[in-house]
């Protein structure tokens, strides 16, 4: 087979990681080249089918959302009547288009070279590209980096058919809304496409086998947001297990424990699984999991030093976010840059309507660790900007520890939660206490506020008589 080039690191897939990876590599001088199955997909999930698509519709149907208390029901109702939504999924396109102009730009900007074609891994130093057209050939490399990051999960009991059984790369290709739509799953994904078909008119209603919505997070929180969903008219069954799909002409019957639904469109939004099939892994002996995700080292290294993976192929967090910062992680540590141990301290966003966002610990946590702590709460009727706005739902949560001051954990649902959470996440990662929260002047009127509110109530708990300039 013909050996065609010699590259200093080689990276499968061009997603979040994939990308950030290159850059960061090419930024040190090294020869870098991005394998792709398909050139239309630069930026894999993140750009096509995930972040990028589901974000932009969320972020037109917010907008049209947030003006309810302003001018009724009536206004908003007529506006999502009169709305094309063939123009609201093409603003989605253009934006994605946009995105991965960008990036292309990125890329060539920084003489990284994409070749098409499958890959597999022929040996530690060795990859074997398939194009679609032209005969396989190799290129050798100092280091490889996996990155073909993942897929929705499809279980063999579920028929899927791309119209009436999807799944989240489904989705993103509806052009008509579904009068009644049963989402599975009420994670992150689930709970962001209830809220953009309940804005657009749908029939919404999530089905889970867990007892609450966004398991991982805060419960009060978590309690706070699916109110609000419940107020945009989204229905919830919870510790209700999926046990089957039948049909009845276009109609969809999803069978539960106890609980039959029919809908125009069943979405199936529990887990994904890892990119893994075909790339030659067993062949290194490089080990998966049972979903498939990769395993790596604290330095994202499998069991063959020069191999690496990031992003969506080594499982959870499975964030755009982590994703970057994994893919520029790998490229110092490959090559020698030396660089802080990777940071497991992040932001986790769930963009509902409103936001969910949350960084450190939940109070679950914190009584099973038997951590001492008090609770700071500002509810967004009681800030200013909560109140002109007209949100009726909304939580600042701070979790504080009693004898340290320092924050735990931060967890918010309400508009721009997303972005507020970087405020309280700042103090984090100084670790300074709450008091600099409320010493600090923020604009008003303004949401931001909150994390002044939340951090008074959180204090008069440890100081009762109001007294706490003093930092400990």
């Amino acid at each position: 087979m013909e050996l065609k080039s010699k590259y200093n690191l080689i990276i499968l897939g061009s997603g979040a990681a994939g990308i950030n990876a290159a850059i960061q590599a090419s930024k040190l001088n090294k020869k870098v080249c991005i394998v792709e199955k398909s050139l239309s997909n630069i930026g894999g999930n993140w750009i096509h089918w995930g972040t990028m698509p589901s974000k932009t519709l969320r972020e037109s149907l917010e907008a049209i959302q947030s003006i309810r208390s302003h001018m009724g029901n009536l206004w908003v109702d007529r506006v999502i009547d009169d709305l094309r939504t063939d123009k609201l999924f093409k603003r989605a396109e253009k934006v994605c288009r946009e995105e991965q102009d960008l990036v292309r730009r990125y890329l060539k900007s920084n003489n990284i070279e994409i070749i098409e074609g499958f890959a597999v891994i022929e040996s530690e130093y060795q990859v074997r590209v398939l194009p679609r057209k032209n005969k396989p050939f190799l290129i050798e490399t100092d280091f490889i980096l996996l990155a073909t990051g993942s897929k929705p999960n499809r279980p063999s009991n579920i028929p899927f058919d791309g119209w009436r059984v999807i799944d989240s790369d489904d989705i993103t290709q509806f052009r008509n809304v579904p009068k009644t739509i049963v989402i599975c799953g009420a994670g992150a994904t689930g709970c962001e496409y209830a809220c953009i078909f309940a804005a657009l008119g749908s029939k919404v209603t999530i089905v889970d086998k867990n007892e609450r919505i966004l398991n991982f997070s805060d419960h009060e929180v978590c309690l706070e947001l699916q109110n609000s969903m419940e107020a945009m008219g989204i229905d919830f069954y919870l510790g209700s297990e999926f046990k089957g799909i039948t049909f009845k002409g276009p109609r969809v019957f999803s069978h539960f424990k106890e609980l039959i639904l029919q809908s125009d469109i069943f979405y199936y939004a529990a887990g994904r699984q890892a990119s893994t099939q075909n790339l030659g892994l067993e062949k290194l002996g490089i080990q998966t999991t049972e979903r498939g995700a990769v395993v790596v080292n604290d330095f994202f290294q499998t069991h063959v030093p020069n191999i690496y993976a990031a992003g969506d192929i080594i499982g959870p967090p499975a964030l755009a976010a982590t994703s970057f910062q994994q893919g520029r992680y790998v490229s110092c540590h490959a090559f020698g840059v030396d660089v802080e141990e990777y940071i497991k301290f992040y932001p986790i966003g769930v963009y509902t309507i409103p936001e969910m966002s949350m960084v450190g610990k939940t109070e679950e946590q914190l009584r099973k660790e038997k951590k001492s702590y008090v609770v700071g709460r500002a509810y967004y009727y009681e800030i200013a900007r909560g109140y002109i706005r007209g949100d009726s739902h909304g939580l600042i949560k701070i979790l504080v520890c009693s004898e340290t001051h320092r924050l735990l954990g931060i967890h918010i649902a309400g508009a721009d939660a997303c972005n507020l959470i970087h405020i309280g996440m700042t103090l984090m990662v100084k670790n300074a206490p709450v008091q600099d929260l409320v010493h600090m002047v923020f604009n008003h009127p303004t949401l931001a506020e909150g994390f002044r509110i939340a951090g008074f109530n959180a204090l008069n708990k440890i100081f009762p008589d109001g007294f706490f300039t003093k930092k400990p």
